[in-house]
């Protein structure tokens, strides 16, 4: 109820003129700035050396859930339960989800700050995903529709921004805490003023019908996603936090930049966009189901 009561206050600033269009995007470069700041005291605020060590231990399994599913969408495509002209951002719908600006205040919600670092263990291997298989296969489309030269997997414009501001912060603030480098007390402190601002928009004005395609997308986020991420991380004798928020920021809805890069790219941004929104007004259905699971989780 939290976060749908402050999502749809935001809303309602944002439709009655309160929060002009001039003034989102000012808030959107705000929310950009300061989620490096978050990240960073997230890392270095939350764990010691040992624990950090003992959570790196296991960042594997994000990686290899997010891997699963990628190459059952690929399945989907060539046994032709989805459209080609849709393949890549399909692919990058069925597997990429809004790790920070949904997870992070749903995070806190169910579990605490606590639970933080381990949602960020999950935020690197999703973004690492969509700015690289993502991201191709998105191109891919964007190829098939209007032509031109065939991408490369890899391109030093790719690893550019894969080694965004946010997750630059992220890998900075693991290295802080594996060698010990203290933080004065002041900036943390600061980090946390900063970081506590960011919020995030997410428009629902295209999601005008619901294809196929965007059923199956809901069904690898609230159900098939962290049931493979459930049954990956069983074998390992996990501490309970870890295992829990793996399976819920499974859960979360897909990522807005899927459609910014849809956009960019030429490939179909009406449909990353109806996707976008449906699992996120998906999301406030699927989280009191949540809630009562990861309890058993």
């Amino acid at each position: 109820m939290v976060l749908v009561l402050v999502a749809g206050y935001g809303w309602w600033l944002a439709h009655h003129g309160t929060i002009s269009d001039a003034g989102r995007a000012t808030i959107a470069k705000l929310v950009n700035a300061l989620i490096p700041v978050f990240l960073f005291y997230s890392v270095t605020s939350k764990f010691g050396r040992e624990q950090m060590i003992e959570l790196l231990e296991m960042a594997f399994l994000p990686f290899i859930t997010i891997g699963l599913n990628w190459a059952i969408s690929e399945a989907m495509i060539r046994v032709g339960l989805v459209r080609k002209e849709l393949g890549g951002v399909f692919v990058a719908s069925f597997s990429g989800a809004t790790v920070l600006f949904v997870g992070v205040p749903m995070t806190t919600a169910l579990f605490g700050e606590a639970g933080i670092p381990y949602l960020l263990v999950y935020f690197f291997a999703n973004c690492f995903f969509i700015w690289s298989a993502g991201l191709y296969r998105i191109q891919m489309d964007g190829v098939a529709r209007r032509g031109g030269v065939r991408p490369k997997f890899f391109s030093l414009k790719s690893v550019k921004v894969l080694f965004a501001p946010p997750v630059v912060a992220f890998l900075l603030g693991i290295v802080f805490v594996l060698i010990s480098i203290p933080v004065p007390s002041f900036l943390m402190g600061t980090f946390k003023s900063l970081g506590s601002i960011a919020s995030h928009r997410v428009g629902f004005e295209k999601l005008k019908h619901v294809p196929r395609e965007v059923w199956y997308v809901m069904f690898s986020c609230f159900i098939l996603r962290p049931l493979v991420m459930y049954l990956v991380s069983a074998p390992f004798d996990l501490d309970p936090m870890m295992r829990k928020v793996f399976v819920a920021a499974s859960m979360l809805p897909v990522s807005s930049v899927i459609a910014v890069l849809a956009r960019a790219h030429g490939a179909d941004e009406e449909f990353a966009s109806e996707a976008v929104g449906a699992t996120t007004i998906g999301l406030v259905f699927a989280l009191p189901v949540l809630l009562f699971i990861v309890n058993f989780v």
